[in-house]
């Protein structure tokens, strides 16, 4: 009796804990009427921490809470300030070396629309060289009017780099075997457990991504420092070297500290500036919000899965189910206010049919009457394409790592491994293949076989949607597959994209294709919408009571249940947990 009420207390304590942390939640994110800004300000925008595609609701990420913004939310926000005429610039913190290239283009694309209205951007880097490559950072800072680096801060912006380790070797001498295959050579991802360096077409393959990602920085950054692409080129391959060398040879503007940079955007802006930072811009009564139809938003961002993963209450969001998304998909094409959808991913892929199962929701919007238009993110490969192929329009960024169109499945085997630690398994199965996917024992050659030929069939239809999406056959499909990556650039000559540009281009086409006119203003509507980003919150906040609210019924601790149990009182799931699944086809 005593643990029963233990447990309950816990329960009722935990729940109470759940009303606070609600309430808190809603002051700490609720719009409250404000003070209006001032008639002339300037946008204050730290990116020193590039927004993500998604705003997570892990408790512990901070993102809940601390008022980020995400990247669709922040470049809209960028657009609204362009237009209004009480910003009259913009002041940048830069510093964040590993944003991915795709965002960082959505974010450069915003600033030279704000720019392109006649106001200033001006940014600050404390530091440009003591440590990592500082490419992505030093890519969005050539995108402003003046750049501003500490003396102390030095300048070491270098090339790009993949390095992959390769573990065959040390997998062989621990007993390990990898099983499995892929379709084709240019699949790379399973290559660091089955090979001991870059195969050849992976090697060639691979580098021709990192010479268009590079391409793209130079000739971008050659553009907006006006200097010659050779010159940048030489720059590049001759750091490490300080900050006033960046002046002289015209990487950077000018020299100081963030105060100094700060006292130039008063001369800029006049005495009476008021630096607002993108939160309080966003909850501000004056600013212009869109009125007008309605496009929807749907997101797929991370691994593509079926199903409901089952997420520590602590764990952040990182998959994109295929349940959700549909089900996303699907509301937006039975809202008959909304006039098109724009689909934004941002994916490395998934499980195939997860990735189909989205792309069918894609075709059922379409035939519904709704375009759909795609808006690639950083990475939009293997499923994360799969899911986009029978969209209206796909847009991506010339940066934006796509295709990878092929499968693979492999998963380890440890016989050798257990052998040498005196460690027997014995098998009792039925049915000939029962425990093909073993990690104790390797399949047999029929097994193998079947693998093999499970693993042709899907690349043959992943194939065949391809070419009859694309409108490519023959050699021209054989040449965009295999397993191949492409940029964004490389993927629209290859056929598999239709336009370069980011989210603002995927709106634009959006409403023309919705019959909305082009001066006209829009709503963009998320689905699912904001609540059930708080209803994840509450589910998080359940769990760590030891309640679970994704089942078809509510768990209290095992010391309640165990009571009501006695008193006939049992809560009985109405599902089957099924066993472990074969390796994911990705």
């Amino acid at each position: 009796m005593w643990r029963f009420v233990v447990g309950l207390l816990a329960t009722v304590g935990t729940l109470t804990l759940l009303g606070i942390g609600g309430c808190a939640a809603f002051l700490a994110s609720a719009p409250f009427t404000t003070k209006p800004l001032p008639q002339h300000v300037v946008l204050s925008l730290d990116l020193r921490d590039v927004p993500s595609e998604t705003t997570g609701s892990s408790l512990l990420g901070g993102d809940l809470f601390g008022g980020k913004r995400d990247i669709v939310e922040t470049v809209q926000l960028l657009w609204q300030a362009a237009d209004d005429p009480r910003v009259v610039g913009m002041f940048v913190d830069i510093g964040d070396e590993s944003a991915g290239l795709g965002r960082v283009q959505e974010l450069r694309q915003a600033i030279a629309h704000f720019r392109g209205k006649g106001k200033f951007a001006l940014g600050f880097a404390e530091s440009l060289g003591s440590g990592g490559t500082h490419f992505s950072d030093y890519y969005l800072a050539s995108a402003l009017e003046q750049i501003w680096l500490q003396p102390s801060g030095g300048f070491a912006v270098a090339g790009l780099a993949i390095e992959t380790p390769f573990l065959k070797d040390g997998l062989d001498r621990l007993g390990v075997r990898v099983e499995g295959g892929k379709r084709y050579e240019y699949k790379s991802a399973p290559d660091t457990f089955t090979d001991t360096a870059y195969p050849p077409p992976a090697r060639e393959n691979l580098q021709q991504l990192l010479d268009s990602l590079y391409g793209q920085f130079v000739s971008d950054v050659a553009r907006e420092r006006h200097l010659e692409p050779a010159k940048v080129r030489q720059l590049i391959d001759s750091v490490p070297f300080d900050s006033e060398k960046a002046r002289e040879e015209k990487l950077v503007d000018r020299i100081g500290y963030r105060a100094d940079a700060l006292d130039e955007v008063t001369t800029r802006a006049g005495k009476n500036r008021t630096l607002v930072t993108l939160s309080d811009y966003a909850n501000d009564s004056g600013r212009p919000k869109p009125r007008g139809d309605t496009l929807a938003l749907v997101r797929v961002t991370g691994a593509i899965m079926s199903g409901s993963p089952r997420r520590g209450p602590l764990d952040d969001d990182n998959v994109a189910t295929a349940e959700d998304v549909v089900d996303a998909l699907d509301q937006a094409a039975e809202a008959k206010d909304v006039k098109a959808i724009v689909l934004r991913i941002d994916s490395p892929g998934g499980t195939y049919p997860a990735a189909d199962a989205i792309a069918d929701a894609v075709g059922r919007a379409r035939s519904a009457g709704k375009p759909v238009i795609v808006s690639m993110g950083d990475v939009a490969a293997s499923g994360g394409y799969l899911a986009a192929l029978r969209a209206d329009v796909i847009v991506a960024q010339p940066t934006t790592i796509t295709a990878s169109i092929g499968v693979f499945g492999v998963w380890p085997v440890a016989t050798g491994l257990l052998a040498s630690l005196g460690v027997n398994v014995e098998r009792l199965s039925v049915g000939t293949n029962a425990g093909m996917y073993s990690v104790f024992q390797p399949p047999t050659a029929a097994q193998r076989a079947a693998i093999s030929h499970q693993l042709d069939e899907i690349y043959a239809e992943f194939t065949r949607q391809v070419g009859e999406a694309r409108k490519l056959e023959g050699s021209r499909l054989d040449a965009a597959a295999r397993g191949r990556v492409f940029s964004g650039t490389d993927a629209k000559k290859a056929g598999l994209i239709d336009e370069l540009g980011g989210l603002q281009l995927a709106l634009n086409i959006a409403k023309a294709k919705g019959g909305i006119d082009e001066a006209r203003q829009v709503e963009l509507r998320a689905y699912p919408p904001e609540s059930d980003r708080w209803q994840k919150v509450v589910d998080r906040l359940l769990r760590l009571a030891g309640i679970d609210a994704q089942g078809p019924s509510v768990r209290a601790p095992r010391e309640v249940r165990d009571t009501l149990a006695r008193l006939g009182i049992v809560a009985r799931p109405g599902n089957v947990r099924l066993p472990p699944l074969p390796p994911l086809w990705r």
